[in-house]
């Protein structure tokens, strides 16, 4: 793979595909982890002196054009975090725009999920380097991911080579008993993960509603996945994991010395059902400051631990900056952006 912090890019003009899909509460405040993460290769391709960066991303799933989705409120919040560093301490906000300009969200154009190479053509247009720093939706085969490669020379920012060195400790040899924990929901499509996870961990944990959904035992495992999973109790309400499961799960943790989760445990969000995730998550991070490799991932995940005031420095090994990504690289040790590149 080749990463641009092996790259000197000064005078080039740059092509930078960031995640800036970020969430929003129920007042509306955008949770800026996703824009944060790629803070570092903005910084970097300032001070190697790239002659222009123009960012390119999305926001939602299959959006209309519409000032909802629009990437303007998310761009003045990157240039507002940009000028608040010491980097950035003397540029003005005019510098800074003519210098960095960010592209209206990809979705708006259909050809961005079709996967189209003349619409990478026409993005990569006056380019002359593309730069994914987008981990998140490195599992998707659209034109930004998987086109803009054949059109440009491709390199992998800071965050993508961030996520690439930690996967790499899961691939390598993983320390022993190494636990799977999954929440969520829709455990019909989740069931290849799970019986592929099953061939490489020594316990899967399954919570959320995917403890009611297989609970129902609508679904067939095979018997390699069924000797390895243990499926929680969940409430009457069904909206959280019980509170003797959750300490069960708290138990298995205990004993694991390599850790992958994603998912929370319950409806975490409504303030009422965010034990059964609490409890899982003070395990995990116990078991982090006692030597075990924790990898976290999913926007829920994420979104739960920073609710529940357990985001903090040293609780966890690595968050993953992407949920489906995720899932998608440890069952196939490969991405469509790496492939595409590669």
């Amino acid at each position: 793979m080749q990463f641009l912090s092996k790259l000197d890019p000064n005078g080039c003009i740059v092509l930078l595909r960031l995640d800036l899909d970020l969430p929003q509460n129920t007042v509306g405040e955008f949770d800026t982890t996703r824009l944060e993460d790629g803070l570092a290769t903005v910084e970097y391709l300032w001070q190697k002196h790239a002659a222009a960066v123009t960012i390119i991303a999305h926001r939602g799933h299959h959006p209309q054009p519409s000032p909802e989705f629009s990437l303007h409120p998310i761009a003045e919040l990157l240039y507002s975090f940009l000028l608040k560093t010491p980097l950035f301490a003397e540029v003005t906000i005019k510098q800074l725009k003519a210098w960095l300009t960010v592209k209206e969200n990809l979705r708006f154009d259909a050809r961005e999920e079709e996967g189209s190479e003349a619409f990478a053509r026409e993005l990569a247009a006056g380019q002359d380097m593309f730069v994914n720093d987008a981990f998140a939706t490195a599992h998707r085969h659209h034109t930004s991911i998987v086109f803009l490669p054949k059109v440009l020379p491709t390199y992998f920012g800071l965050q993508f080579e961030k996520e690439f060195r930690q996967f790499q400790r899961l691939f390598a040899e993983p320390a022993r008993p190494f636990l799977f924990i999954l929440g969520g929901s829709k455990l019909e499509t989740k069931m290849p993960l799970l019986e592929e996870m099953a061939k490489v961990v020594d316990k899967v944990l399954v919570g959320g509603r995917l403890a009611v959904e297989a609970s129902q035992n609508t679904f067939q495992y095979s018997e390699l996945l069924a000797s390895k999973m243990i499926i929680a109790q969940v409430t009457e309400n069904t909206l959280d994991i019980s509170p003797e499961s959750a300490q069960q799960f708290a138990q298995e943790i205990q004993t694991a010395r390599t850790i992958v989760w994603n998912g929370p445990m319950g409806k975490y969000e409504d303030g009422e059902h965010a034990a059964g995730t609490k409890v899982v998550g003070e395990a995990v991070a116990a078991a982090t400051h006692n030597g075990a490799f924790s990898m976290i991932g999913g926007g829920d995940t994420e979104a739960a631990l920073s609710v529940l005031d357990l985001e903090k420095p040293g609780n966890f090994s690595h968050i993953s900056s992407g949920g489906g990504a995720m899932m998608d690289y440890l069952v196939h040790r490969t991405l469509p952006a790496i492939e595409a590149v590669e």
